[in-house]
């Protein structure tokens, strides 16, 4: 792209939003479970080189509208509102067919922002919120070292809510390991079901070799999960929140059951149903399942059922098995997680 500057990620959600990135890594970067912009130094860029990007891109895309605008990296609403409004009046300016604007933000970032500032922001186009909570237990997000505590995350929740914010709210399956599943599965519904947000997505955790949450798998102070064993608190989870006016989604790839997504209202039992559907499985139907979908064999349930995929699938399970009679799958599928984030 030329010297427009791009961070690292965005949103699975928001593969088709224009990206414009207006700070540099991080600025919290202490969570021990998230390796992105480790070797990254936090900074906000110059007001004037976004805005600069912003009429580069308005340029090189002549005759393409965008719907909706991703501000990178980590949480730009760190940054003060004056200085994000002059940002959002820039991307309206060049962008007028933007419905909307988006961004990560975390839980503390929004309790720093009043709601009056929420509502300026709002009103000048920054509408959508994707906040990583992870978790709603206080034990587990001292463990990741996420750096504030449950009643920020439900604070922050309703106050995007409040300001008429659509919100998303990021949750890690499987991040307080064996010893805090039952409690991460609880303790984030009770959360939930208070902030009530727009969107639920779900992701399973991959824990990196090079992170300190690898640490305490290593010192055992917590222990792997099984792709059964975080399906299992997957259903706790869903079973504990209450039929709201949210979507809930398995969206990412690092998602064993992929099917699993719908409407909170109307869907819940539909999502608990193939949840059961996979562990109703036979032990080995379940392994074979899921080495299918972490070697990108099978992406739904159904596919267990196709003969060539299912072959395939088969042939690596038993290639695996081969070579190493003494697999630990829980080991290997947490790799292949991990590499996919």
């Amino acid at each position: 792209m030329g010297n427009i500057e791009m961070g690292p990620i965005r949103p699975p959600s928001e593969s088709n939003s224009l990206l414009i990135r207006v700070t540099r890594g991080c600025h919290w970067n202490k969570c021990y479970f998230c390796g992105l912009y480790k070797s990254m130094r936090f900074s906000m860029r110059p007001i004037e080189d976004i805005i600069s990007d912003i009429e580069a891109q308005s340029a090189q895309h002549t005759g393409q509208s965008f719907k909706s605008c991703f501000l990178q990296d980590g949480d730009a609403l760190v940054l003060k509102t004056d200085y994000l409004l002059k940002i959002l009046d820039a991307l309206h300016h060049y962008f007028p067919t933007l419905e909307s604007v988006t961004t990560y933000a975390r839980a503390d970032s929004i309790t720093r922002k009043s709601l009056s500032e929420l509502k300026v922001l709002r009103e000048h186009g920054l509408n959508h919120l994707y906040c990583g909570m992870e978790t709603g237990s206080d034990r587990v997000l001292q463990l990741i070292n996420k750096g504030f505590d449950s009643n920020t995350v439900i604070q922050s929740g309703c106050l995007a809510k409040e300001a008429d914010m659509i919100l998303s709210e990021f949750i890690l399956l499987g991040i307080g390991g064996k010893e805090f599943s039952e409690e991460n599965a609880r303790k984030t519904a009770d959360a939930l079901n208070i902030i009530q947000p727009d969107f639920i997505r779900v992701h399973a955790v991959g824990f990196k070799p090079e992170s300190m949450m690898w640490q305490l798998i290593q010192d055992g102070t917590i222990s792997l999960q099984s792709e059964e064993e975080i399906v299992r608190e997957q259903r706790l989870f869903l079973q504990c929140l209450k039929e709201m006016n949210s979507y809930y989604v398995n969206e990412h790839i690092v998602n064993l059951l992929l099917e699993v997504r719908g409407d909170l209202l109307s869907e819940k039992s539909q999502m608990l149903s193939a949840i059961n559907r996979f562990l109703n499985l036979p032990p080995e139907e379940r392994l074979l399942f899921a080495i299918g979908r972490r070697f990108n064999m099978f992406f739904f349930l159904e596919d267990l059922q196709k003969p060539n995929l299912r072959s395939q699938a088969q042939l690596y399970m038993d290639e695996i098995k081969k070579k190493n009679p003494n697999m630990d799958f829980a080991f290997l599928c947490n790799y292949i997680r991990q590499s996919q984030i």
